[in-house]
C-alpha cells in the first residue's frame, strides 16, 4: 500500500494546526496541492522520490486538514508556507506545485528565493491570465449563491457528483488511484473544504482572468525550474507552459501529450520520468558541494 510509506505528522504553523505526511531521507522536496485536492494526492510520487529524498506534502489551510488562514492572498500563504518550513526543521528544498500550488510556489521562490533549490510547475496557475471560462463564471457567484449551493453539496448522494464532475478535467480518469477518489468523495461532506475551494477560485480568477500572474517576474527566477503540462488541461492552456519555460532562465519543459490537468494523476509514470531525474539532479549538485566543501575544510587544515 502506498500509505504505508507515508508517515502523517501535525505541527503549529502560526497558531494553526498543520497536517503533513512526511517519507525518506535526504534533501528535501515539498510538495504544495492545487485547489480542491489533498496532500494524499501525492503519495504515489512520494513512493517514488523517497528513496534519495525527504519528501514532505502539506495540506494547504483549509483544505480538510488544517484550517483556514485568515487571508487567502499568495504573500500571506507564502509566509505560512515559509513558517512551515521552519517547524519542520528545512532550509531549502525542491519546491514542486501544482494548479493552484504552482502559483503558490512561484510566490514563494520570489519572496524567499534562498530557500528553493529548484523549483517545477505542474499545470500551474499563475503564468497568464487565460482561463476556463466556467472558473471565471464560478469567481462571479456571490457568496451568500455560493454557501446556498454548497449546503445543497452537503446532502447526502450529492458528493459522488460534485467528484464527478471534477472529473471533467481530467482525460483518463480510470488511471487515478482509488484513494484519490474516496479522499476527495471524503472531502466533499466538509463544509470548510467546499468553502475554501470556493473562495481560492473567487480570490485567484476575476472576470478578465487570474489575478494574480507572475509571468512578468520569471527573469528573476534564477534556479533551475521545469514546466510539465497536460496537453489538453482545460483550465490552463499549454501555451503559458511553452512561454514560461522560453522566459526563466534556467527552464525546461515537459509536455505529456495524453492527459489533461491532473497530470501527476493520471500520466503518473510519464510525469515522474520528467520530475525525478529533475529532482535527483538537484541532489547530485548537493552532493557535489558537499564534496567540494569537505575538500576545501581538508585543504585549509593540511
Amino acid at each position: 500500500m502506498v500509505s504505508e510509506i507515508t508517515t502523517e505528522r501535525r505541527v503549529t504553523v502560526q497558531g494553526v494546526s498543520t497536517m503533513y505526511y512526511e517519507a525518506g531521507q535526504g534533501p528535501a522536496v515539498v510538495l504544495l496541492h492545487g485547489n480542491a485536492t489533498s496532500p494524499r494526492d501525492w503519495w504515489r510520487i512520494m513512493e517514488d522520490l523517497r528513496g534519495t529524498q525527504r519528501v514532505i506534502a502539506p495540506a494547504l489551510p483549509g483544505f480538510g486538514y488544517t484550517s483556514p488562514l485568515d487571508s487567502l492572498e499568495p504573500e500571506r500563504l507564502a509566509s505560512f508556507i515559509a513558517a512551515f518550513l521552519d517547524e519542520v526543521k528545512v532550509d531549502k528544498a525542491v519546491l514542486v506545485g501544482h494548479s493552484t500550488g504552482g502559483a503558490l510556489a512561484l510566490a514563494f521562490t520570489l519572496a524567499h528565493p534562498d530557500r528553493v533549490t529548484r523549483l517545477a510547475l505542474a499545470d500551474s496557475a499563475g503564468l497568464g491570465r487565460s482561463v476556463n471560462p466556467l472558473l471565471i463564471a464560478e469567481a462571479l457567484v456571490p457568496l451568500p449563491l455560493a454557501k446556498a449551493a454548497i449546503a445543497v453539496l452537503l446532502l447526502p448522494g450529492f458528493d459522488v457528483g460534485r467528484v464527478a464532475a471534477g472529473a471533467v478535467q481530467l482525460r483518463q480518469p480510470w488511471r487515478v488511484p482509488w484513494y484519490v477518489w474516496a479522499t476527495q468523495i471524503r472531502l466533499s461532506h466538509s463544509p470548510t473544504f467546499l468553502l475554501q475551494s470556493f473562495r481560492t477560485v473567487r480570490e485567484g480568477v476575476g472576470l478578465l482572468g487570474q489575478r494574480h500572474v507572475y509571468k512578468d517576474r520569471l527573469r528573476e527566477i534564477r534556479v533551475p525550474t521545469l514546466v510539465i503540462w497536460g496537453l489538453t488541461d482545460l483550465l490552463f492552456p499549454v501555451r503559458h507552459a511553452v512561454s514560461s519555460a522560453r522566459r526563466l532562465p534556467s527552464g525546461s519543459l515537459a509536455i505529456i501529450p495524453t492527459t489533461g490537468h491532473g497530470s501527476y494523476l493520471e500520466c503518473h509514470e510519464e510525469f515522474i520520468d520528467a520530475l525525478g531525474p529533475f529532482v535527483r539532479d538537484d541532489l547530485r549538485e548537493v552532493r557535489a558541494k558537499d564534496s567540494g566543501d569537505a575538500k576545501g575544510a581538508k585543504g585549509s587544515h593540511g
